[in-house]
């Protein structure tokens, strides 16, 4: 049995979500061996390209070629180059839910309630009825990951809305690994959770 249990999140290249794997291959080896749940293997093997988005501190996010697979729950693929932060930050999913935020640097005290509109890696557009200043940190939970999170994120500016409530765009600010990791689980969970609703 392979020592490397590397475990990646496969993306097509408009960042749509194909399915998690496990690399059971070296993995400074010419290519790599990725194990998939069967039920995935479909929607990977409909593309040449894909992303590989690491879930695991210190592997870096690559774009590779597959380059062959058993039909049954493995593929090989050719790692091309390092995809770069922006990969893992352009994972974003609309997701509606009910939340609170909390200051850190701003003028107001006690908690806002807010709605999401969306969530990304790297932050979190939402709804709310109250006057925030720009760049100012605050304190927004996010209940839909494994255990819930209470992440510091800066206000960035308002986004166009039909809603006449204002909707804020924000970046989360200071993550660590495993905040980070529990994020992508989330949105790259929701994002399948969306893809087969729509089937």
């Amino acid at each position: 049995m392979s020592d490397y249990f590397y475990r990646y999140m496969l993306s097509d290249s408009r960042n749509a979500p194909l399915g998690t794997a496990f690399m059971e291959s070296d993995p400074d080896a010419a290519t790599w061996r990725l194990r998939l749940k069967p039920e995935d293997l479909l929607n990977v093997l409909e593309h040449e390209v894909i992303n590989l988005i690491a879930m695991d501190e210190g592997r870096p996010d690559m774009i590779g070629r597959i380059l062959s697979s058993n039909h049954t729950d493995t593929i090989e693929v050719e790692p091309l180059n390092e995809a770069g932060v922006r990969l893992r930050q352009n994972l974003r999913v609309p997701v509606r839910f009910e939340s609170f935020l909390y200051p850190v640097n701003g003028t107001w005290t006690g908690r806002l309630p807010i709605v999401c509109h969306d969530l990304s890696c790297g932050g979190i557009a939402f709804f709310c009825n109250y006057a925030l200043n720009l760049t100012e940190i605050v304190e927004v939970v996010v209940p839909i990951t494994s255990q819930p999170l209470i992440l510091h994120a800066q206000i960035l500016r308002l986004r166009p809305s039909n809603s006449n409530i204002p909707l804020y765009a924000a970046t989360f600010v200071d993550l660590i690994h495993d905040e980070e990791v529990l994020l992508r689980e989330a949105v790259f969970s929701q994002q399948i959770t969306n893809r087969d609703t729509r089937k």
